[in-house]
């Protein structure tokens, strides 16, 4: 098993949910760095965007990715947006064995379209802006990522547990 699990992807792809799962599964505690973000800050993630920026935003991501340099047997729900930041790439990898949770457009759309807390689909045409990030995104996801997991089809369960059958397969 590895020593951590870094689970990378887009809005909606359940990092958060399936990042729990695999940490009743492994033992591992479950970190999600959304969390840490608002914990050290005191806001939550949609009052630091209107209060600051998205980089303002990025740069307490990375501080809290630098925090976790040394961590072990975790569980690691990244933002969505993390992995944009060149700097943030090697961490995950020193981090751990990185996962990227996928889907199809059209599932992660309707998953995020469940809750407006979204600061980054708060636009005039949610859908257009969701796709266009998810472009740009997924080209990332891919290179940075030890392995894939399509979840388009799967539960929560058979999402977790098809990252637990991938770490054995490659060894982590």
């Amino acid at each position: 098993m590895a020593s951590n699990i870094i689970l990378i992807g887009f809005m909606g792809s359940g990092k958060s949910s399936i990042g729990r799962r695999l940490a009743s599964l492994t033992g591992f505690k479950f970190t999600d760095t959304d969390d840490l973000v608002v914990e050290k800050t005191g806001m939550p993630i949609t009052e630091i965007f209107s209060k600051h920026d998205e980089e303002h935003f990025r740069s307490l991501e990375t501080e809290v990715l630098h925090s976790l340099k040394d961590a072990s047997g975790i569980v690691l729900a990244t933002g969505g947006g993390l992995a944009l930041r060149e700097e943030n790439r090697p961490l995950l990898k020193q981090i751990g064995t990185v996962v990227w949770l996928d889907a199809s457009a059209d599932a992660l759309f309707e998953r995020v379209s469940r809750n407006n807390r979204r600061p980054l689909l708060l636009t005039e045409n949610p859908r257009e802006t969701f796709d266009n990030l998810l472009a740009f995104r997924n080209s990332i996801y891919e290179a940075l990522c030890d392995i894939r997991i399509d979840s388009t089809a799967l539960n929560h369960e058979r999402t977790a547990q098809a990252v637990l059958d991938a770490l054995t397969q490659i060894g982590k």
